[in-house]
């Protein structure tokens, strides 16, 4: 079940929205006025692909969800499908026909780590 209540649910129906409050977003009111990562300090936009795939903020998340993508979706099919769309972000949000449960708990498992680390 996608949404069940939880925090993370509430992270997925975000994203799924187009509407988690990362600093490419909100940069017009946020405190720094800025859109990028304050995170990491890599000097990049914080986007949610950013935030799930690349922030070195979240080092072992990203890492623990690749994981389960990878064992469910298989490494060869990800890697051709994060070239096709949103560097691969349909699929562990649940907006792909071939939707896993799993790849979908595992994402708001880190989505609720992650945001944690921002707070």
């Amino acid at each position: 079940m996608f949404y069940d209540g939880s925090f993370g649910s509430q992270l997925l129906f975000a994203i799924r929205c187009k509407a988690l409050s990362v600093n490419r977003c909100t940069w017009r009111w946020n405190e720094r006025n800025t859109r990028l990562c304050l995170q990491c300090n890599r000097g990049v936009e914080e986007t949610v692909q950013h935030l799930v795939l690349e922030c070195s903020k979240c080092e072992h998340e990203p890492e623990s969800l690749m994981h389960v993508v990878h064992e469910q979706y298989g490494e060869n099919r990800w890697n051709a499908r994060c070239v096709e769309d949103d560097s691969g972000m349909i699929y562990p949000v649940g907006l792909d026909e071939e939707c896993n449960m799993t790849v979908v708990a595992a994402m708001k498992d880190f989505l609720v780590h992650a945001w944690n680390k921002q707070q």
